[in-house]
């Protein structure tokens, strides 16, 4: 299932960064072996959740313009959709954009992120993910309406690879 989300991935940005749990460093070989420009990383505490691998990953990522906050358990979004996404970031007339995609009103993943941000992705905790960071910065959020069912669909048991 991370296979099949970094397919779609990877050809969409100029860099992408795999956070991953302690016990996963086989998994981090054989994933940077398989793509040439993942970078992978261990969040030591990422068992407390989402939230402190994504305060691990933003500390890493310093140097980016922005960031689009992929699930591992989301492979079924269409690849034109991180197209239309990563369009309307350069386009946004907010200096400091958030880029979220919606289908039939309701909000999906990935979510992108400008820079200004990575301060406060930094200090996340808990297992809320970046969904406080939204809330708190709602007046920058930027709700783009695709056709594709996939930016809401998540993989929780092995049945539900079948349903993509």
């Amino acid at each position: 299932m991370l296979e099949a989300t970094l397919c779609k991935i990877i050809p969409a940005f100029e860099e992408t960064l795999l956070v991953l749990r302690p016990g996963d460093e086989s998994l981090a070989t054989a994933l940077s072996a398989r793509f040439k420009t993942l970078t992978t990383t261990l969040a030591n505490d990422a068992g407390l959740g989402m939230g402190h691998s994504l305060a691990h990953g933003a500390a890493k990522i310093t140097h980016w313009q922005g960031a689009a906050i992929c699930l591992g358990d989301m492979p079924f979004h269409a690849p034109s959709t991180l197209s239309t996404l990563i369009l309307a970031f350069r386009a946004a007339s907010q200096p400091y954009p958030i880029i979220q995609p919606c289908h039939q009103g309701r909000p999906g993943h990935p979510v992108l992120f400008h820079r200004a941000y990575f301060d406060a992705m930094r200090a996340l905790t808990g297992d809320q993910g970046a969904r406080t960071l939204l809330k708190a910065e709602a007046p920058a959020v930027q709700m783009i309406e695709v056709d594709d069912l996939g930016i809401l669909q998540d993989v929780d048991a092995p049945e539900d690879l079948a349903s993509g």
